[in-house]
């Protein structure tokens, strides 16, 4: 068996769950342009669909037209202000990273 040079982790689902944390920003950034939708359906629709293809299904769902941009704004800007209050490691991934001796990249 080979020795194990590095070790690449995907973050999401690896070390931390930002999935719901993204939906729940998705649903907020909605609501400042008058459009209303449900957290779960969010979730459930939109895991792993890039912010400009949501914004495009969801703009041709309701009529409307997103300025894509001032969208992604309010999107970052609240994800940031719940990574900062909610995001929290998978259970047992501070352990694996204190375990593994080879070189890390996230």
């Amino acid at each position: 068996m080979s020795r194990i040079e590095a070790v690449f982790f995907d973050c999401d689902g690896t070390l931390v769950d930002s999935e719901v944390i993204c939906s729940r920003a998705y649903v907020t950034m909605f609501q400042e342009f008058g459009i209303t939708l449900d957290p779960e359906e969010v979730f459930k629709r939109f895991k792993g669909v890039k912010l400009y293809e949501i914004i495009d299904i969801v703009s041709l769902e309701h009529g409307v037209t997103l300025a894509k941009t001032e969208a992604e704004h309010v999107y970052r800007a609240e994800v940031a202000r719940l990574f900062d209050s909610e995001l929290e490691a998978i259970e047992g991934a501070g352990a694996l990273l204190s375990a593994i001796t080879a070189p890390m990249c996230v």
